[in-house]
Order: C-alpha cells, then structure tokens, then sequence
C-alpha cells in the first residue's frame, strides 16, 4: 500500500513538468512553422522586391522568432539535464537498494543452506528443551523460507525498475544530443538572418537617393487609399445612420466588440507593417506615411478569408493595391486589400473563415493591406486579432 502511495505521489509530482515540456514543444513547434513560412516569404521577396524595407521587416521578423525558438530550446535543455540529473540520482538510490537486497538475501540463503535437509530441520525443531522451543524453532523456519521467497521476488522487481530507469537515462541522453544539435542549427540561422539584416541596412544607407524616391512614391500611393477608403466608410456609415438599425446589426455590433483580440487572422503571414505612424526603420528622420491598418506578408496566391460574420458593401480598384473588399459588421467594417481574385459581390452575407479572394503579388510583395474601423474612426487591427 505504502509502495503504491509512493507510486501515485510520483506520478502527481510530474504531471506539472510533463505539462510544462508539452507546452513547450508547442511553442517550439509554432515557432518553427513561423520561421519557415518567413523564410518563404524572403526567399520570394529577395529576387522580385524593390521595397528593401519590406524584405528588412521580414528578416527582422525571423531574427525575432528564431531569438524566441533559441531561447525556447535553451529551456528544453535545461529541463531534459534536470531529468537526467534526477534519473542518476534515482538510478543510484535504486542500484543501493539492490545491493542492499541481495546482501540480506545472501544472509537468508545461507541460513536456508544450514537447514536444507529434511530431517536436520526436524531434528533440529524436535531437539527444543520445551513444547515452547520447539514452536518458535518451527515458525522461525517457516518464516526464513517465507522471507527467502519475498526477498527474492522484491529483488527481481527492484532490477527490472533499475533496468527501466537506465533506459529512461538513455532516452533523456539521445534526446539531449539532438535538442543540442537543434540548438545549434538554430544559432547558426540567427547568425545567418543577423548578417543578412546588415547586408539590407548596408545597401538602404549605400542607395539612400533611390529608397527615398521609392518611400515618397508609395507615400502617395497610401495617402490616396487612406483618403478614398476614409470616403468610402464615410459614406456607409452615412448611410447606416440614416435609417434605424435593425436588431440583427445590434447583436451584430456587440458580437463584433465581444470577440476582440479573439478574431482570426485574415491570412496566414507575418506582419510588416503596423498601424499608425512609424520612422523608417534606417533613416531614423524619415517619416513613413500612416498606415490605417496593417500589412502581412504572405505566400504567393494565399487565401483571405474574412474575419467575421457580415456584408460585403463594396468592391473597389486602387492603384498600386488593386482589388479591395469592404465588409460591414454591423457599425464595425473591414477592409482587405491587394487581392488578385475576388470571390464574392457586393451585397452576399459572409460568414467567419469564408474565402473572399487570394492576395496578389505587386512589385514582387506579396502582402495583404487590412484595416478595421469603427464606424469613421480607424482602428489598430492587431489587438483584435489572435495572433
């Protein structure tokens, strides 16, 4: 009872660790995913892009998620040499306990080989001087015999747990080679995007005249899609107000606040560009335009899909971001930018997930431009995201 107590203490006592190394390898396991769609974005952006920016945004982005993933496997380790440490010191405690065993059972045997013959043992039991005497020679006997058999089996289980326990060392020993070979790996890509980061910054210093005609040709390009996407909303929303709302654009309205910082993302990618006013990332006096949402570098041909239930009210064309859908959700909207396909029409209800279109490939970016509003006012789309 008291060994199956110790049993169930045990398995109590690790089910936070066993919790905690699960964990982990999720994370771990999401972090690679991150760093390898990354690199899939560099390695197509690094021969079409003209935004060195861009392709800046997307190696820091790595550098940053490949930091996150070193810094992940340090923990791994360090957790998997805490084991190994506890496995030695149980594989010690487990191998005194067995020589300590077959010590007593070594006492027992030769105890049992004195009393071997039959007929010593009855000599040996009648011989008592009282009825007394012989009672105890008798169970003194029996329970040398009983004890032989008990040691004997405790010392098969306690080498069969030695045995288990040297297996377990082993696999933690195998399995801390290759986090180490891993852990490795990942310092030398760290070390690789670094370098690759310096390269970037290098050529934008060295081609400063260049970059910054590009920044204030694409300054223009937002300027105009922040003025004609501002006359859009402001219209629908005229529109919205100028009749009552009904009660399915309520609820609609509070599902939309109730699921903040719960709403998909609207393609899979990494974000590059954040909302609002932001320096360029080298030439620290140079003002980017304001960004009224924010930019996720995706895959070639990726899907969108929309992030909540709502109407499309709109589809429009903009130079330089090409097809647009405006969705309405009650008196929140959503817009979605650089599409090459579009899926749906002005007027069809979405529902969360639908595919609205793909996102296409400009200047050799791959991105899509979302931004989120309150009725007229715009709104930082990543806190209402998961992400």
């Amino acid at each position: 009872m008291k060994r199956f107590a110790a049993i169930c203490l045990a398995l109590v006592l690790s089910l936070p660790l066993c919790m905690g190394q699960n964990q982990q390898r999720k994370e771990i396991e999401r972090l690679q995913k991150e760093i390898e769609a990354i690199d899939a974005q560099i390695k197509a952006n690094d021969s079409k892009s003209a935004d060195a920016a861009a392709r800046l945004a997307l190696v820091r982005s790595k550098i940053g998620s490949t930091k996150q993933l070193v810094s992940q496997s340090e923990k791994e380790l360090k957790s998997i040499d805490s084991q190994i440490r506890s496995t030695r010191k149980e594989l010690a405690e487990t191998q005194e306990k067995l020589d300590n065993s077959l010590a007593y059972y070594e006492s027992l045997v030769k105890s049992a080989y004195i009393s071997r013959d039959v007929r010593f043992r009855f000599l040996y039991i009648l011989s008592g001087k009282s009825l007394s005497q012989i009672v105890r020679r008798f169970d003194y006997l029996r329970s040398a015999s009983d004890n032989l058999r008990a040691e004997a089996e405790s010392i098969s289980r306690t080498k069969l747990e030695l045995e288990q326990r040297q297996a377990s060392l082993d696999s933690l020993k195998t399995q801390s080679s290759l986090v180490f070979k891993r852990h490795k790996a990942e310092l030398q890509s760290l070390n690789k995007a670094e370098s690759k980061e310096q390269q970037i910054v290098k050529d934008l210093k060295n081609n400063k005249k260049k970059y910054q005609a590009e920044i204030k040709n694409k300054k223009k390009q937002i300027e105009q899609l922040n003025k004609k996407i501002a006359e859009i909303i402001a219209a629908q929303e005229a529109k919205r107000k100028s009749k009552t709302p009904s009660e399915y654009e309520k609820a609609l309205s509070k599902e939309f606040l109730a699921g903040k910082g719960k709403l998909p993302m609207p393609v899979d990618g990494t974000v590059v560009g954040f909302y609002g006013k932001h320096k360029h990332p080298v030439y620290k006096n140079v003002d980017l335009p304001f960004n009224n949402g924010i930019n996720i570098s995706t895959a070639a041909d990726a899907k969108v899909h929309s992030v909540f239930e709502g109407v499309v009210s709109q589809i429009v064309v903009m130079p330089g971001y090409n097809q647009c859908v405006l969705l309405q959700h009650g008196e929140y909207f959503t817009f979605y930018c650089k599409l090459k396909n579009v899926n749906v029409k002005s007027g069809d209800k979405v529902w969360a997930g639908d595919v609205l279109g793909t996102v296409d490939t400009i200047a050799g970016e791959t991105q899509l431009h979302f931004q989120l509003w309150k009725g007229t006012s715009s709104q930082d789309p990543l806190p209402w995201l998961e992400h």
